[in-house]
C-alpha cells in the first residue's frame, strides 16, 4: 500500500477533502441506485396519504337500518376542506439524494478542476455551482416522478360531481343501497350508493355524485335533464 501513502501524501489538502466527500457519495449514490432498480426502500419518501386522507369531515350522525342501509343526517362535505397533500408540488431540494447528488458532483468536479490547473478557489466555486445544478435537477426529478405516481393511484375524492349511472336500484333515504357505474379518466368502476332522495332511483337513471361516506359509499342525486 505505499503507493497508495504515496499517491495521498502528494495531494494537496484541498484534494484530500474533496476525495473524502466524493468516493463516500459515490458509494451511497450507487447503493440508492442499486437498491432503486431491486425496488428495495419504496415507499420510505415523503407522503404517502390514503385515498381519503385530508378529508376534513364534520361530526355526522350515521343511521343503519336493519337491512344495512346507510342513511347520513346532515352531512354536507361540499363546502369542507377535503385537499389531500399529495396535491401540493412534491418538490424536495433537501432530500437525501438531492444531498449525496450535490456532495458526488461536488466531490469529482472539484478534484478534477484542481487536475487540470484550475486555482483552488476557482476549483471550488465552480464545483459548487455544479454540484447546486444537480441537486436542483435530482430534485426536479424526485417531483416528476411523484406525480407520475400520484397520477397511476386512485383518488375517492375526484369522483365528486362526477356523473354515472345507476346499476342496482338505490332505494329511498335510509332504506338501503344500491350500486352505480361511473367513468373517472380511463377507468370504469362500480361503487356503492345511496340518496337522501324519498323516492327510489331506478336502473339506468343517470346520477351526480354529492358525497362520499364510509371511505366508499357514494351519496347521489338523479341528474337534471
Amino acid at each position: 500500500m505505499t503507493w497508495f501513502s504515496d499517491w495521498w501524501n502528494n495531494l494537496q489538502l484541498v484534494e484530500q477533502v474533496l476525495y473524502c466527500i466524493a468516493v463516500p457519495a459515490s458509494l451511497i449514490l450507487i447503493i440508492q441506485t442499486v437498491m432503486m432498480l431491486l425496488g428495495l426502500g419504496d415507499g420510505g419518501e415523503g407522503i404517502n396519504p390514503s385515498d381519503t386522507s385530508g378529508l376534513d369531515m364534520p361530526d355526522v350522525d350515521f343511521d343503519v337500518s336493519v337491512d344495512g342501509g346507510i342513511s347520513s343526517d346532515g352531512a354536507d362535505l361540499s363546502g369542507h376542506d377535503i385537499s389531500n397533500p399529495s396535491d401540493i408540488a412534491d418538490f424536495r431540494l433537501l432530500s437525501v439524494q438531492s444531498v449525496i447528488a450535490f456532495l458526488c458532483i461536488f466531490g469529482w468536479s472539484g478534484i478534477t478542476a484542481i487536475a487540470n490547473g484550475m486555482p483552488e478557489w476557482a476549483s471550488l466555486v465552480l464545483a459548487a455551482v455544479l454540484g447546486f445544478a444537480a441537486m436542483l435537477l435530482v430534485a426536479k426529478i424526485i417531483q416528476w416522478s411523484s406525480k407520475l405516481a400520484q397520477n397511476g393511484t386512485f383518488n375517492m375524492k375526484n369522483l365528486l360531481g362526477e356523473s354515472g349511472t345507476v346499476y342496482i336500484p338505490i332505494p329511498p333515504k335510509g332504506n338501503g343501497s344500491g350500486k352505480i357505474n361511473i367513468s373517472c379518466g380511463e377507468r370504469f368502476m362500480e361503487f356503492d350508493a345511496i340518496s337522501n332522495d324519498t323516492e327510489m332511483i331506478a336502473t339506468g337513471v343517470p346520477v351526480r355524485v354529492t358525497d362520499i361516506i364510509s371511505g366508499s359509499i357514494l351519496v347521489v342525486e338523479k341528474e337534471l335533464s
